[in-house]
């Protein structure tokens, strides 16, 4: 959805839908955009924190966040085939 975004470690990407992770606990987090309620994204094969899912935005104009998932690009590593 967007190429725009900024994680702990360097860009991130906005996405509708993300497969082959699972979802931490619900917290509070001060983002740059303002505070929201999200939950950290895991890999479900090596369990590495990935990103993270916005679960509430509490400004109105962040609201078009909610349920949409960051995954950060420095966090993948593409698997190599051999």
């Amino acid at each position: 959805m967007s190429k725009q975004f900024q994680g702990r470690h360097g860009r991130a990407y906005l996405f509708a839908n993300v497969v082959n992770v699972t979802a931490g606990p619900k917290e509070n987090r001060m983002l740059i955009t303002g505070l929201h309620a999200v939950a950290d994204l895991h890999c479900t094969v090596c369990n590495t924190v990935l990103g993270w899912k916005y679960l509430e935005a509490f400004e109105q104009s962040q609201k078009y966040k909610e349920n949409k998932f960051v995954l950060e690009k420095n966090m993948m590593t593409k698997l190599e085939s051999g």
